[in-house]
């Protein structure tokens, strides 16, 4: 059983999956650089089908495969899913239909949504959250923020409901909005992983924020 060792951010953590994909799969050991977070995301990670198993700890075994040498190739220039892949002399072009899987089926509410997250890293200050919020509004019927409540605070609207829960769980509440508009997130990547398409608001001169794919659409930056 091949034994893969991270530490990285919650998004990072994401953007590794389609390296383990393409190495076999096996055991992810999280180095919890924050623990909440670790604990948060290791459900969604655990359901993967190449997953057999994700342990929190700092005390680690002899691992097979250290995924943190993606930072000698990633840069505020550089696709991070590649980094990894490259940090482990891997190509691999299969991420861009998707890399995560959802196991629940019964998901359900009752009336139309879109999913919006402004991230707290590599933010557009100029962006207009409110009128994303508007136009959302005129293809669901609620809006919802997923994430911290004070960066959900700073909106200060009335028009998006803060919606707390754990990765696992905005991943199902993503995957079936009617819309994800989001900023460079943990969030944003899970929103790439899905396979859906996706609005982004890419944190100028950081196109790392995006994975420039068909599906998903620049909302703050002309190219």
């Amino acid at each position: 059983m091949t034994t893969f060792k991270h530490s990285g951010a919650t998004g990072d953590l994401v953007f590794s999956l389609p390296t383990i994909r393409k190495m076999g799969g096996g055991i992810l050991y999280i180095t919890p650089y924050h623990l909440q977070r670790a604990e948060s995301i290791a459900p969604l990670i655990k359901i993967q089908p190449y997953i057999e198993d994700v342990i929190i700890s700092d005390n680690l075994p002899n691992i097979d495969v250290d995924l943190d040498k993606f930072r000698q190739y990633a840069s505020h220039h550089f696709n991070i899913i590649e980094a990894h892949l490259k940090a482990q002399n891997l190509e691999d072009n299969t991420w861009r239909d998707g890399w995560l899987t959802l196991n629940k089926k019964d998901f359900y509410i009752p009336y139309t949504y879109s999913v919006i997250n402004t991230g707290t890293n590599y933010l557009d200050p100029n962006f207009d959250w409110h009128k994303e919020i508007r136009y959302l509004l005129t293809i669901s019927e609620k809006v919802f923020y997923l994430g911290y409540k004070q960066e959900f605070d700073k909106l200060n609207t009335n028009e998006a409901e803060f919606f707390d829960c754990d990765f696992l769980t905005a991943a199902e509440m993503i995957y079936n909005a009617k819309m994800f508009t989001g900023g460079y997130s943990a969030l944003s990547t899970i929103a790439m992983g899905l396979g859906i398409n996706y609005r982004m608001v890419q944190a100028p001169g950081h196109t790392c924020s995006s994975l420039l794919m068909e599906r998903e659409k620049i909302v703050n930056i002309c190219h």
